[in-house]
């Protein structure tokens, strides 16, 4: 597993750093685009199996949110929510199994939200001054965390961290995971600063995108035990799905856009 995981990584992260630092801004955008479709078509595929037209709303939603993220929107976003939320309710009507319909349509509305409305936060996060350099402060920050995390619980995990939603997480591989977070975001504000980026900035942002990272990483552990799914796709090998690699990014990439734009540097 760990071999498969490492080969991965060795063929995504060149492309990945290649479309953050160096390619042209729409491939960026469109290739986010492509992952939040890819991860809408899982999280519906997950969360309501064998149900067509509510996969197909969720999907459908998400791509619409996600378009008004990236196109910075916000009341277009606004309307994709209220037209889609109706739309929603008007269609359950059909179902005379009313309880179901309007469960499964939660369901629906939250993966639409969840991925195609969070996620490409990370594009508009992209677009500011310094861009590149503050998603790659995310991603060096979560990759960190969840390698220190990973080896931390291995080497010293004993006690359990939240064994109902994660059995194999431990409090050990968490403080070993916060620490490779803040070690990461010392070392980009050494050698590759954001704009503005002072040491105690970098300190304070290294610790909470490790813990938003962390908070993530147990919401999709929480989801895949409700939707009763080990893994949400297998489109990444040794890694499963969009979901499993996406979920300690997604918050911490809204958190860190709405940080700059809202407070400053």
């Amino acid at each position: 597993m760990l071999r498969a995981r490492l080969a991965t990584a060795a063929v995504a992260l060149p492309s990945l750093f290649w479309l953050i630092f160096a390619g042209p801004f729409w491939a960026f955008a469109g290739f986010i685009v492509a992952v939040t479709a890819i991860g809408l078509l899982e999280f519906a595929t997950m969360a309501v199996p064998g149900r067509g037209w509510v996969q197909w709303y969720s999907i459908i939603t998400g791509v619409l949110l996600a378009g008004a993220v990236v196109l910075q929107g916000a009341g277009a976003g606004g309307v994709v929510l209220i037209v889609a939320l109706a739309v929603g309710l008007i269609a359950t009507l059909a179902d005379a199994d009313m309880r179901g319909a309007v469960d499964r349509l939660a369901h629906g509305f939250l993966g639409a939200v969840y991925v195609g409305f969070f996620l490409p936060h990370v594009v508009s996060l992209q677009a500011l001054e310094g861009g590149p350099r503050w998603v790659f402060l995310v991603i060096a920050c979560v990759m960190a965390g969840d390698t220190s995390g990973y080896f931390g619980g291995r080497l010293a995990g004993k006690n359990k961290l939240f064994a109902r939603v994660s059995p194999n997480k431990t409090i050990e591989g968490a403080i070993a995971s916060m620490c490779g977070s803040l070690l990461l975001a010392v070392l980009v504000c050494r050698f590759l600063p954001p704009p503005g980026l002072t040491l105690g900035t970098a300190l304070w942002l290294g610790f909470t995108i490790g813990l938003l990272a962390q908070v993530g990483d147990l919401v999709e552990s929480m989801l895949k035990r409700a939707y009763d799914t080990k893994d949400s796709g297998w489109i990444f090998p040794g890694h499963g799905g969009v979901l499993d690699r996406i979920d300690a990014l997604v918050l911490p990439f809204v958190f860190t856009y709405y940080w700059n734009t809202g407070l400053g540097v």
